[in-house]
Formats: C-alpha cells, structure tokens, sequence
C-alpha cells in the first residue's frame, strides 16, 4: 500500500509541471518497472484518487479540485457508485433526469439531495440562485387535496377559504430542483399528477382547466421503502435512476471513525469546546447498531457531550468516557475556544523552534559533532515541555508518527544493518519534531543546514532518504535528512561515515541482491553495501544508468568501488562503470553470499582497496575478477588455444614451470580474445608482452603474436627466444622450456593427454580423417599442420564422447559458398566415426576445423 501511494505522490509533484503524465514517464521518474506503475496507477483509478484518459498511450490526471461531493464522507468508498451515477443524471442533457434515493431511516438521504442541487450549480446547468424546494410528503398523507395545492397551487375560489390564486411548491421549483421526500406516502392521485409533469412540464393549478402552466424544473425523489411496491410503474419508469444509500452497519470502518470524528467536530464548534474521546468510547461507536442510522449517531454524540458538559463545563477540553479509559488513549478533537490560546502556544513555538534551528545552524558551521546537536535537540524538547508552547503539539499526529516512522526504519534498518541501534527514545523525539516543525518551518529556513550536513554526513544522509522514501505520508526530504541524522542517527553517522570503499550489488530477478545484502549489512552490523534488484531481461546499459545514479547520490569520495554482481560479461560492465568514477574498481562475477560477507567484513575493518583486489584473485575462477582497467596490472604473457581451455592451462603449467621471471600468465578463450582485441585500445594490452595462441591472429600494433606450432619452425624459434630473453630469461632456461614444449607436442604427447580414448586405435584414424581431407581438396599438408589437426580432432572427440563441450551451435550468420562446401564434406568424412563412437560433431567443432585449414597457406579454395 506505501508503494502505490508513494506513486500517488510522484504523479502529484510531476502534475505540478505538466498538465497530464504516461504511465511510463511515472515508471522512469521514479525508477521502476512499467508493469508495476501501471498496476498501482489502476488502483489508484479504482479508488477514484486519479483520473485517466485515451488508451494507447494512457494519460493520468489529476481529480478536480473542491467538488461538492468531497464533502460526502465515503464519496471515494461506499458511495463512489452512488457519486459517480448521480454526477451522471445531473449533467445528461438537456434537462438530466430524476433521481430517486433509497435507504432506510437516517442514512443521509435529504442531505445527499442538497448535495446533488450544490453539484448542479457548481457544473452550472443550473444558476447560483435557483431554489431547493424540500417537501416531506408524509405531512399530507392524509390530506391528497391539501398535498395537491400545496403543490400545484390553486386559483381563487378552487375551494372554501381560497379567497386568492396561490402559487405552488413546483412554481417555486422552477429552472431548480424538487425534492419530494417520503414519496411513497404521496397517494396514488398525486402520482398521476405527476406523470405529465414529468413528461412535458406542464401542470394545471388547482382549479383551473383553461390555462395551462410550463416550468423546469429537475426532480428528487427519497423513500425507505421498496419503491416497486409502493409506486406506480408508470411512475416508476419515469424515474430512470435509483440510488441506495448504505446503513450505519454497512459503511466500512474508515467510514464509520469520519462520520464520529465529523459529528464530534460539530459539536466542538456548537459549545466552542475541545473535546477529547476515549478509544474505548469510539470502539463502542463503531460496534454499535443505530436502528436510526447515521442520524441516530450524531443524536448518541450530542447527548454524550451534553452529558459531559454538565458533569464538568470548567475546562478547556471536554471528556468524553471515563478518566482510566482517556489515559489508554484517545481522540483530541480541537475547537474554535482554543483558538487563541494554540495561536499563542504557536508562536511561542516557533520561536523556540528558530532558535533551535539557529543553533543547530552555528554548530553545524563550527563542526560541533553529532552529539552536540542531540543534546541541543533534548534541551529543546525538555523547554517546550515547561510552557504553554508545547499546546502545539498534536500528540494524536505525533503518536501516529511514532508508529509510521517505527515501522519504516525496522525495514530500512533491516536492509542497510542498523536495526539494532533503533531507540523508542530517539523515534520518539524525531517524531514530536516532525510533528512541530513540519507545521512551524519552511525549506528555506532549513536549507542552509541541510546543505551542510550532506557535504559532511553524506552516507548518513543516503540512509536518511531512503527512509523518507519509504514513508507512507508526504514529507519533505530535507526536514527527514536533519531530523533523523540529529536523532536517529546520531549515535552511529561517524561509524558510518568511516567507511572509504563503496560496496555495490547488482542481481538479475527477485530479490537476490537484497536479501545478499540484508544479510551482509545486518552481520557487520553497518551499511556496507547497496543492492539492486533487476528484471532478468535487463542489459548491461541499464545496470549501468541505476548504478550511475546510486553514485551521483553519495556525494563524497571513495578509495575505491567494490561491484559485485551474478552474471553478465565482465569486461563490458567493468569498461562502462570505470568511467563514472574518480577511485578505482574491482568488478567481481557469480557473487555468492560468502564472497560478499567476506568482502563485506574487509571493507568494515578499513582494508586498503589495493589488498582486498589483491586477494581477491585467491577467489574460485568462477568468480572472475576484475580490478585493473586492461588485461592484468602486471606483466603478462597471454595464451589462447582454439582446441579448449585445457591445451591452454598445459601450455601454462609449461611456461610456469621454467620462466623464472615474475610474469602472470593469462589463459583465455579464443574467441573473447579476439573480441578483446578487436574492441580494446592497445592501452588495454598494455603489460601484455606476447600471446602465444593455436591459431594466426591479425597482426597487433603493439603485442606479438606467436603460434604455438611455429615454434617448431627455425623463425619461430628465433622469436620466441628473443621474446624471452628480453624478459631476462636465461638460454639455458630457454632451451628447457622448448624442450618441453616440443616434447608436448608429439604425439606422444597427444597420447599422454587422451584420458577416455586409446591413443593407439584412435589416431590411425584420424589419420584417416586427415588424408580425406587432403584426397578431396588435393592438399599436401605438413607435418606440422597434420600434428595441429590430429591434436585438435583427438581432444574434440574425447570432448563430444565424455559430453563435456561446452560450446554451443555456431550461431547463424551468412557463409561463403567455400565454407558451405567444407561443412557438407566434412560431414560425409566424419560420419563413420560419428556412428562408431555414437556422437555428433556440430557445426560449431566444424567452424572451429574450417578455420585451421584457412590459416594454411597451402588451402587455395577456403
């Protein structure tokens, strides 16, 4: 519910602006989805809180302002269908059409009546001066011919004693309304009489037949009783509109505690008297059964006050239900004699409150700390308490408060880890200021704190806000900012305020990333991180906007940013959230909880920004972190087999195992290196020093690329060695290194590797495989390139066999009529090792063979 009406007041501020506002405007001001705007934008409709035009797209508006009928206590609940069919018959044109109320005894019938003729000269179809002609036709009911000149009027000598032609309640009526209650008492006579009336507006007075009258008048009708049998059907179809009024037992209880509050008020201003009820007094109320309905209601509150007052007329404030009951609680209902007396009590407030305001000014601007503040708030509280000033204080809305705020900070503190320095004592004192000076201060005479205490408690005031935007009734967010900090927030803003890295989560569905936070926050007992809850479909672009957004509020600098978040690419969100700060950044994928509380618990003890990135990489490859805007922060070599992830932690297990300089060495997937180095700067390879791969790469302009299986031939060798040595390796380290590296690369090196297959019968025939390859193309490979395809074809059938291919089906793109030839060949030469070994190469392992015979040379049809 604070949620749709928390909507409610957003559309509210932007109807300030514009005259009408989209649902999606609405979802984007206020960060949420469009489906869940649009559901309490429909609620709100429901409820008659919004008005709504055209459909694609909708336009929201606001109510009209001051309509008669906002006077009507359940004119936007039990009644809404009554309003909305009488608004209806009012303005149907030309004339609208007659109403009649039903309802049983004291359920407000005459006064919905008044209120139809107010709301017809408010719309204008009828003028300001027209009259309300009332009459009760239970005072005729035994006199038909008395009723028919009363309202028809009659001409002189019509009958004994009349001495003069007399006009009628309908020539009163005219161009205004009629409103005949207790119709079902007129007599069947004087129905009749109506019926060409009500068809044509013409009548005849009471003894007159030669001269006919017209008038215009609109008609009212109320009975408590069933109208189909109590009026003629030929009456009855004249009158289009029937409208039922609830009893007192029907109305909902929101309803019930308006109408006593509204009768209680009224007695209130009759003897000038604050009045004061017990709840258990309005408990009574409401189970009450009043066979007199509402009427019969405000008859119980005027005696209940009458007896009151003769008990005690000395005070100020009249009680109503005994003294124990008054001390449990209850209901202050101010009156007009106590004008003067509050007015006095307000001013002398609001100059206490200048005061503090001042004060808490000049301490601000001296940086006195927070407990200084609390003390001069406690003082001012203790002060209001000694004078007639603290008459101010509403105490049922400052009561209110107490439980709105209560509730509100339980939730907030539960997410942000603050629940359980929560005080009934401090929500206490922020409520009775809210309550104060929500009515005594303005904006501006705040601003000047405000603005201070934001450059000085930013994280506190981050806190501060999400509590107000939480809040179920409307209140300014710089009021909330200094109240809670100086309150609330007193005992712990330092705390948090040492906190120099900013943690940050972002999870796709539910409420994965704040429930990861609750628990984080809640065991280090501080706000650490803030989580966003995103929808699953969402892109990398807006992750980025919301978390954009998130920094732009806390004002102040951090050491470093600590993103952690649980799928998507790494690099790219690292790349578009680096730009937005001014501190460095480790981004870290797949987050777990444990990850987080151990991230959580670092960034609580101060750690340095550059030791938690340096022991993050310790985390499970899984989690791949990133920390440094490029490939690595230190020198690195960086190897990338096409044939999988395993030839390429070989290769590094090879090069870890003989290079004596301190070199990182990267293993990554082919295809997001060449991503990487078609879409990076050369900045980003900055400290790579060469990339030793299984495949050719376009040349780089600043990092060598070298192939594996060059290294078997004379100018590979000589590179390498000349790459190596410049990093300071030793020859005699070298030459081991190459040694091992040849020595892998034979085929018994092929053979030390399968684990699933026998090397013996599975590479005859791949051999065979091979020499297809070369029969159908007439190719001469080398031995070399042989060696190349007999490795890669070994792994990729022991990959399909054991089930552990990752990859996917090569995705759909356009194909040279080469490459459409190659799949369909090789196809045909892999299919009798398909069905022996009952897989299936896909196209992808096909795209990945394809591109081995492009880059040789000696393939002159790829």
């Amino acid at each position: 519910m604070r949620a749709k009406y928390r909507v409610l007041a957003q559309v509210k501020k932007m109807l300030q602006e514009q005259e009408m506002v989209t649902t999606q405007e609405v979802a984007s001001a206020m960060k949420l989805s469009r489906g869940v705007v649009s559901l309490y934008l429909s609620q709100l409709y429901q409820e008659n809180l919004l008005q709504k035009r055209g459909t694609k797209p909708v336009y929201w508006l606001d109510l009209p302002k001051n309509s008669t009928f906002s006077d009507l206590i359940g004119a936007n609940g039990s009644l809404k269908k009554v309003v909305k069919e009488c608004k209806a018959a009012v303005n149907y044109p030309p004339n609208g059409f007659p109403i009649i109320i039903t309802g049983p005894s004291g359920s407000g019938k005459s006064y919905l009546a008044s209120l139809i003729f107010r709301y017809a000269q408010e719309v204008g179809v009828i003028s300001s001066n027209a009259n309300f002609v009332a009459l009760n036709c239970a005072d005729y009911a035994d006199n038909p011919e008395l009723l028919s000149a009363v309202l028809f009027g009659y001409k002189k000598g019509a009958f004994t004693g009349a001495d003069e032609d007399r006009t009628g309640l309908i020539d009163q009526a005219n161009n205004g309304y009629l409103f005949l209650d207790e119709v079902h008492r007129l007599p069947r006579e004087s129905q009749e009489k109506l019926f060409i009336l009500l068809d044509s507006g013409n009548f005849y007075p009471l003894g007159e037949s030669e001269h006919v009258k017209h008038v215009n008048i609109r008609f009212l009708f109320a009975t408590t009783e069933k109208i189909e049998t109590n009026l003629l059907k030929t009456f009855r179809r004249r009158v289009p509109l029937q409208v039922t009024l609830p009893s007192w037992t029907s109305r909902p209880i929101s309803e019930k505690c308006s109408l006593i509050e509204y009768f209680f008020q009224k007695e209130s201003s009759r003897i000038d008297c604050s009045i004061r009820v017990s709840y258990g007094t309005i408990t009574n109320l409401l189970n009450s059964q009043f066979i007199g309905n509402v009427g019969s209601l405000e008859n119980k509150i005027k005696l209940m006050c009458a007896e009151s007052y003769h008990r005690d007329n000395t005070f100020l404030t009249l009680n109503i239900g005994t003294d124990s009951d008054i001390e449990k609680g209850s209901w202050l209902i101010k009156s007009s004699q106590t004008k003067k007396i509050l007015q006095c009590s307000s001013s002398f407030c609001q100059t206490l409150l200048s005061t503090l305001i001042n004060t808490l000014r000049e301490n601000e601007e001296q940086k006195h700390s927070l407990t200084d503040q609390s003390l001069t708030i406690t003082q001012f509280l203790r002060d209001l308490q000694q004078n007639v000033a603290h008459l101010a204080v509403d105490e049922d809305y400052t009561n209110y408060l107490v439980r709105e705020l209560k509730t509100t900070l339980k939730i907030v503190g539960a997410k942000y880890g603050f629940t359980s320095y929560l005080k009934d004592s401090k929500i206490k004192q922020a409520s009775a200021l809210i309550a104060l000076m929500q009515e005594n201060t303005t904006i501006s005479e705040l601003a000047a704190i405000d603005a201070l205490i934001k450059r000085r408690y930013p994280r506190t005031i981050y806190l501060c806000k999400q509590v107000q935007q939480r809040l179920s009734f409307n209140i300014s967010s710089t009021l909330v900012d200094i109240i809670l900090l100086y309150t609330v927030f007193d005992d712990i803003a330092a705390h948090l305020e040492h906190q120099n890295l900013l943690g940050i989560m972002v999870c796709h569905g539910g409420r994965i990333a704040s429930d990861i936070c609750s628990i984080v926050n809640d065991i280090c007992q501080s706000y650490i991180f803030e989580a966003f809850d995103m929808p699953l479909e969402v892109s990398n672009k807006q992750i980025v906007t919301q978390v954009n957004h998130y920094l732009k509020q806390q004002n102040r600098g951090y050491e470093g940013t600590i993103l952690l978040f649980d799928m998507g690419s790494l690099s790219k969100l690292y790349q578009q959230v680096k730009p937005l700060l001014n501190n460095d950044l480790l981004v870290i994928n797949n987050l777990t909880t444990s990850i987080a509380l151990d991230l959580g618990m670092k960034i609580q003890h101060n750690e340095s920004f550059k030791k938690i990135a340096a022991e993050a990489e310790k985390y499970p490859k899984t989690m791949n972190v990133q920390y440094y805007e490029g490939i690595s922060p230190q020198a690195n070599i960086i190897v990338s087999c096409m044939s999988g992830v395993g030839l390429s932690e070989e290769v590094k297990r090879i090069l870890k195992k003989h290079l004596n300089t301190k070199i990182a060495i990267i293993t990554m997937d082919y295809h997001d290196l060449k991503l990487a180095l078609k879409s990076h700067e050369n900045s980003y390879f900055a400290n790579t020093k060469f990339i030793l791969t299984t495949n050719d790469l376009p040349k780089q302009n600043s990092t060598e690329v070298l192939n594996i299986y060059n290294i078997m031939d004379r100018n590979g060798d000589r590179r390498l060695r000349l790459l190596l040595k410049s990093l300071g390796e030793k020859p005699e380290t070298i030459n081991n290194l190459l040694t091992s590296f040849l020595r892998f690369f034979t085929i018994g090196g092929i053979k030390g590797r399968l684990r699933f297959l026998n090397p013996d019968k599975v590479i005859p025939e791949i051999q065979g495989i091979v020499t297809k390859f070369e029969n159908y193309y007439h190719l001469d490979l080398s031995n070399k390139f042989k060696l190349s395809l007999y490795m890669h074809i070994a792994l990729m059938l022991e990959r399909l066999m054991l089930k552990k291919d990752d990859a996917s089906e090569i995705k759909s793109k356009a194909i040279t009529s080469n490459e459409k030839e190659f799949y369909q060949v090789a196809k045909k030469i892999f299919h009798p090792i398909e069905v022996k070994y009952n897989i299936t190469v896909n196209d992808y392992e096909l795209s990945l063979i394809f591109e081995l015979f492009k880059a040789n040379s000696r393939y002159k049809n790829a």
